[in-house]
């Protein structure tokens, strides 16, 4: 029988080793894959990510750099989801399809800023028994299949292909259609959980460095307000705006203040 070793690499290994056999192969499918997506106008966005820990007594957050092996486990990941609803469609398999409609206007961002705009054109995705478009993904088909210990939206899915390959009795719609309402109602709040978490951790540490000062990145322009983003931190904030200020634009802010239980931080600008 075959044997699979499973070795733990991180994303900066891995970046490193991408000419090695191991890995070279998988990056040019992968790469060929995003090319389609892209072709298919698949939204590019790219905004300032972060990882928020907590260890012992440090706030450890840190910067997600763009790494073509993160982007490839992406894809990959992508792929995998788009193969299980190709087969779930062809074999009249009931499962939950993700799908996303196409924003009013499409667009290419080149800037931070226009990355900024175009994210909100998009209508949010969500869970269809039918299948259909995933317009941000730039596919046909897709069903989330990868997370079954995170989500439950997979693992329903893992149990219908399961059954239907092994034999067993699936669930019918009705039952599918079920599950899916009780996953939503927990979806919306964990995710919700989880960014006021990763905010409330990212204003302790803005509070603890004091009159801490940084750049950031004017996102958009509001009629009294400017939208900032904070690179460093992902964190998006708002500033009293003056009359210089230009989208895109790199400047200087400093802490005024942290207000921890409503969750708010005020900055000026230098």
């Amino acid at each position: 029988p075959s044997q699979v070793r499973v070795t733990r690499i991180s994303y900066d290994d891995a970046e490193q080793r991408l000419q090695d056999p191991e890995f070279h192969a998988l990056h040019e499918i992968t790469k060929r894959y995003r090319a389609a997506r892209l072709a298919r106008n698949a939204a590019e966005i790219n905004l300032p990510e972060v990882s928020v820990r907590v260890v012992k007594d440090a706030i450890l957050i840190k910067p997600l750099p763009r790494l073509e092996a993160r982007q490839m486990v992406t894809d990959a990941m992508l792929m995998a989801g788009e193969a299980a609803a190709r087969f779930a469609e062809q074999h009249d398999i009931i499962i939950p399809y993700a799908v996303q409609p196409e924003p009013s206007e499409i667009r290419r961002p080149e800037s931070m800023s226009e990355a900024y705009a175009y994210r909100r054109l998009f209508k949010p995705s969500n869970a269809a028994l039918n299948p259909g478009r995933h317009f941000g993904l730039g596919l046909d088909y897709y069903a989330r299949t990868t997370s079954p210990l995170r989500r439950y939206a997979d693992l329903v899915v893992h149990q219908q292909l399961r059954a239907f390959v092994t034999g067993n009795t699936l669930l019918d719609k009705d039952k599918v259609a079920e599950r899916m309402a009780e996953a939503s109602a927990v979806t919306g709040i964990i995710r919700r959980a989880e960014r006021l978490s990763n905010l409330h951790w990212k204003l302790i540490w803005l509070k603890e460095q004091g009159n801490w000062q940084g750049e950031a990145v004017i996102m958009a322009l509001e009629e009294r307000k400017a939208v900032v983003m904070i690179p460093q931190l992902a964190l998006e904030s708002r500033i009293r705006r003056s009359g210089d200020m230009q989208p895109d634009q790199q400047i200087t802010l400093q802490v005024q203040d942290v207000d921890i239980p409503s969750q708010s931080v005020y900055f000026r600008k230098l």
